[in-house]
């Protein structure tokens, strides 16, 4: 089900990377695991969006209400960042040897 809800949203957000040979995304996917690299950046501003100005009502780092960052996401965030974090991820375990 999140698999199918990631596909679907890879493929109607344009600033998705398109796969550099002709394979579509399942395949390049299916392809050899790509050794795991250690330098794994934050999540980019597609994912958290930074506010300038008033963040939220009672929100302020110095304020009562010190969680601003919960109004510095959309109803999209979650799948941004599982879509940034794909290519970090390990390859499922196979049970066939």
């Amino acid at each position: 089900m999140k698999n199918d809800i990631l596909v679907r949203l890879v493929a109607a957000r344009a600033y998705s990377q398109p796969p550099t040979s002709g394979k579509s995304a399942a395949a390049s996917q299916a392809a050899a695991p790509k050794p795991v690299s250690g330098d794994v950046p934050g999540l980019s501003s597609k994912c958290v969006h930074s506010k300038t100005g008033p963040i939220g009502p009672g929100a302020s780092r110095d304020g009562d209400y010190k969680v601003p960052e919960y109004y510095c996401y959309d109803k999209n965030s979650y799948f941004e960042a599982e879509i940034e974090m794909l290519k970090f991820r390990l390859p499922q375990p196979s049970s066939k040897q």
